[in-house]
């Protein structure tokens, strides 16, 4: 009897215990020994945005996480994302008073509690039927920037509405071979209240070749245009009275083009290493706009993503020149518990962030500049 009551025992143990492929992740002592395939494990055991991709692979159908998880090629860019900030060393200050840490910014003259935005992000309904409108409210909650992606699962009008009166929010959106749907888009936007456009312009009209998602879904027609010349760039602007900020800047000349062109900010990306495989990283790029073009930084906002997970990443990128940083695979992540799970991965965020902060003796996340970060590790692009 006590046998059959053993066997009992690890036969259930066998069937609740999940093993996770963690995909080389950071261990941070999570324990996922007592989860159950397929099932939401406790918000609680989550303590950093690693942990939310883990719980996202436990739950997600394997066509959505290899959606939202892909990268380009063998994943060179989408790897070296996660692995250049272990490159760059912080240099903390002491004797300073940290006691009043202040993190808000504001992004082209609108004011944020965090110098951190959720990024654009396609079909949020993957990970949570409410999709879009969970990413919208614990932006506002949190007082954070969301700009969600043209390809949402919601509709501009239905995510609009999902944010709170008087929440600011951009939007993203891509140069369409059609014409008129572009036109229509922008219009919409404006009408719904958006109050920028972060126009993605480094995918010359096709996706990347993304094998882990083309196991499952056929990515290949886009509908973007393949003709996005700088006179279409400037055609884009004269179809929109709001600003137009280029997303997916990865070299120092697009960088200086922009900025000659009048636009308010750039946004350095490489797409998330889902477009070119081998493209450099934020970090990468934010040291060459620095050494060839430093105006950039002097003249106009720059935005940058690209394999952030903590707040110390994060601050890295501020530290570089960066006014704003983007998440985008860990608030998908997040999502998947909808509201509760996006307002703890901004929380956590958030913490990380501040601590970083006060122990590098930074009290004002606006005091931050190259002296706290030591790159030596990391060879230059030119």
């Amino acid at each position: 009897m006590l046998s059959f009551l053993v066997l009992s025992f690890l036969s259930a143990y066998a069937v609740r215990a999940v093993v996770i492929d963690t995909e080389g992740l950071p261990d941070t002592g999570l324990d996922t020994s007592t989860w159950t395939a397929g099932t939401l494990p406790p918000l609680e055991d989550l303590w950093d945005a690693n942990d939310f991709q883990i719980a996202a692979k436990n739950v997600l159908k394997p066509k959505y996480y290899a959606s939202y998880r892909t990268g380009a090629l063998n994943e060179y860019t989408y790897q070296a994302n996660l692995g250049i900030y272990s490159k760059v060393r912080l240099n903390g200050f002491s004797f300073r008073d940290v006691s009043n840490p202040q993190t808000s910014v504001s992004i082209l003259g609108h004011n944020f509690t965090q110098p951190f935005f959720i990024a654009p992000a396609a079909n949020a309904g993957h990970a949570n039927k409410s999709a879009e409108a969970s990413l919208a409210r614990a932006a506002g909650r949190a007082g954070i920037l969301y700009v969600p992606s043209i390809s949402s699962t919601l509709s501009i009008e239905q995510i609009a509405a999902a944010g709170f009166e008087n929440q600011t929010m951009f939007h993203q959106e891509y140069i369409w071979s059609n014409t008129s749907q572009v036109s229509d888009e922008l219009a919409r936007m404006e009408a719904a209240g958006f109050k920028a456009i972060f126009l993605t312009v480094d995918n010359s009209g096709i996706n990347g070749v993304r094998v882990r998602s083309m196991r499952y879904t056929d990515e290949s027609d886009t509908g973007h245009s393949t003709s996005f010349s700088l006179s279409a760039l400037a055609g884009f602007r004269n179809l929109t009275t709001l600003p137009v900020v280029p997303k997916g800047i990865k070299t120092w000349q697009d960088a200086l083009t922009c900025l000659e062109l009048g636009f308010p900010a750039i946004y350095v990306s490489n797409h998330g290493g889902r477009v070119v495989d081998g493209a450099p990283t934020a970090v990468e790029v934010l040291m060459d706009i620095r050494k060839n073009a430093p105006q950039v930084f002097e003249r106009m906002e720059v935005y940058a993503d690209g394999g952030v997970r903590t707040g110390a990443d994060a601050l890295i990128l501020l530290a570089l020149g960066a006014r704003a940083v983007g998440l985008g695979r860990p608030a998908m992540f997040a999502n998947i518990w909808g509201d509760a799970g996006v307002d703890k991965l901004i929380s956590l965020f958030a913490a990380e962030l501040q601590t970083t902060m006060q122990l590098m003796g930074v009290q004002n996340v606006n005091q931050l500049n190259t002296s706290y970060v030591n790159t030596g590790n990391i060879v230059p692009l030119s």
